[in-house]
């Protein structure tokens, strides 16, 4: 069965402000290429569903050319979106003083209010439910701080060390919610690990 994804809601969703080439991993683990002129297609190297990740393969250091500072964040967006046209879309890295985790939120409205929330279920049936640290936003940005002076180190330790089965984000006008696979929910938790332990 062939999905279509809108080359549009591939842009919001992986809306990072970089340019060129990125890579991005449909729910069902096809790889697409998304380019800087709006056009993208199916990654045409074999591409099996992993259920195991290295940190090489998730996180990257990246060196800024003014100031020298190398900081480690994901290798590409960690998307989870069933149909293409509503979902999420992670990119994780390191703060100067925190594990920093920002979702771009696809659906049910693009505002975001600072009390909204991230509600959770983990594939062991407990919960967990974080509120965005973020400004009021109509961009569907929700971020979250972990660690420093920003505390959270319970939480992080739960999502470095469960799988997540389900995911709800809440905007002004509703929610989005969405389902991990087992490769969704592995790529995320390996990621958090790979930022907090250096």
């Amino acid at each position: 069965m062939k999905h279509l994804v809108s080359t549009g809601t591939l842009l919001l969703l992986f809306s990072l402000t970089t340019f060129g080439q990125i890579e991005a991993t449909t729910k069902e683990g096809k790889k697409v290429i998304l380019n800087a002129d709006g056009t993208w297609k199916y990654d045409e190297t074999k591409y099996e569903s992993k259920t195991s990740f290295e940190c090489v393969d998730l996180i990257t250091n990246s060196t800024d050319k003014v100031t020298g500072k190398v900081t480690r964040g994901s290798k590409e967006s960690l998307i989870v979106s069933k149909d293409g046209k509503n979902g999420f879309g992670f990119y994780l890295f390191e703060g100067s003083s925190s594990i920093v985790v920002s979702a771009t939120v696809v659906g049910a409205g693009g505002c975001i209010n600072d009390t909204d929330k991230m509600n959770i279920l983990f594939r062991d049936g407990t919960r967990l439910e974080l509120i965005n640290n973020t400004k009021f936003n109509c961009d569907g940005n929700f971020t979250l701080y972990f660690g420093g002076p920003f505390g959270k180190k319970k939480e992080l330790e739960q999502l470095r060390t469960k799988e997540i089965e389900t995911m709800r984000i809440w905007t002004s006008k509703s929610y989005v919610e969405e389902d991990f696979t087992p490769e969704n929910s592995k790529a995320f938790m390996k990621s958090l690990d790979c930022l907090a332990t250096k």
